[in-house]
């Protein structure tokens, strides 16, 4: 039979202690991070526009079953899920070569750094002005140096207007504002490399490219994985830099999920679609970063 701890008053206290401090916390997210989920669940399976705010009511997985039979919602998830792939590609490969080079005894890398990280600290709002106006086929500065300078188009080119070049329009501002993050998180895992490694990497024959795959990378990897999984959900979030850039257009080239959600919830003032909009979203990201979280887990040196 086994004895039941009695706790004494001094670890009582500890103990309610403890939990005081969580609480607060827990609280918080609670109300800011639980409910609005629960709600957001509970919403999807409703009948719930605006318009007939009035005849709210329950439709089991009606929503659901619109929205995997509209061609429309399939190629959104489609054209998100392309988004955040280059991007987040794009901005790995440009901030672990970055982050190798500054690595090395280089005069100022540390300056160097700082100012890379700066477009990280411009906010999104000012960035997607910015890039809109870099943009504008009449006075934007990318249509003057292609149009006047070098005479590559006949005439000036609306970038974020046109089919074929709004989203990779999107794309390179977006690389523009998030690798910087991507390159101090990636400068601080070459920090932890055990430089014992390294040089019985050499000693063993190994040369650069070598050293790097079978050395660096797995020492790092638990950085790659944080970095990388946090730039995909953040991606996945972008709405900003599509709505000021190009607001889902031309013809919907640039509408992902963000977009979708908004137009949808806002501006078809259904919510309940809206709302499957969302919860499938948000489905989709805990499974991808379950499975991707648990494979990268084993490349990690120290797994």
């Amino acid at each position: 039979m086994v004895k039941r701890k009695i706790w004494s008053a001094r670890e009582l206290r500890q103990r309610l202690f403890a939990f005081a401090l969580v609480v607060p916390a827990l609280v918080v997210l609670t109300v800011t991070i639980v409910i609005p989920i629960v709600d957001v669940i509970r919403m999807s399976f409703l009948n719930y526009n605006l318009l007939q705010i009035k005849n709210v009511s329950w439709n089991n997985f009606g929503n659901y079953r619109y929205l995997v039979g509209r061609q429309e919602f399939l190629l959104t998830f489609a054209r998100t899920i392309y988004f955040v792939f280059v991007s987040v590609a794009i901005q790995f490969v440009l901030g672990l070569i970055c982050a190798l080079l500054l690595h090395r005894q280089i005069i100022g890398a540390d300056f160097i750094k700082g100012i890379l990280f700066l477009p990280w600290t411009i906010p999104m709002l000012i960035v997607g002005v910015v890039w809109m106006w870099i943009y504008q086929p009449q006075y934007g500065i990318l249509s003057y140096i292609v149009h006047n300078l070098l005479h590559l188009t006949e005439n000036p080119v609306n970038w974020a207007g046109q089919m074929n070049t709004a989203m990779p329009s999107v794309i390179a501002a977006t690389v523009w504002r998030t690798t910087p993050f991507m390159l101090v998180m990636l400068s601080a895992g070459l920090q932890t490399v055990p430089q014992d490694l390294l040089e019985a990497a050499v000693i063993d024959g190994a040369n650069p490219f070598q050293k790097f795959i079978n050395v660096t990378l797995p020492c790092i990897m638990s950085v790659v994985k944080t970095v990388t999984l946090s730039s995909i959900i953040l991606h996945f979030q972008m709405f900003v830099l599509f709505y000021v850039i190009t607001g889902g257009g031309p013809v919907n080239a640039t509408t992902t999920l963000t977009v979708y959600t908004y137009e949808t919830a806002f501006m078809r003032y259904d919510f309940g679609k809206g709302a499957a909009v969302g919860v499938f979203w948000l489905l989709f990201l805990i499974l991808f970063s379950t499975f991707y979280n648990k494979y990268l887990s084993k490349k990690e040196a120290f797994a």
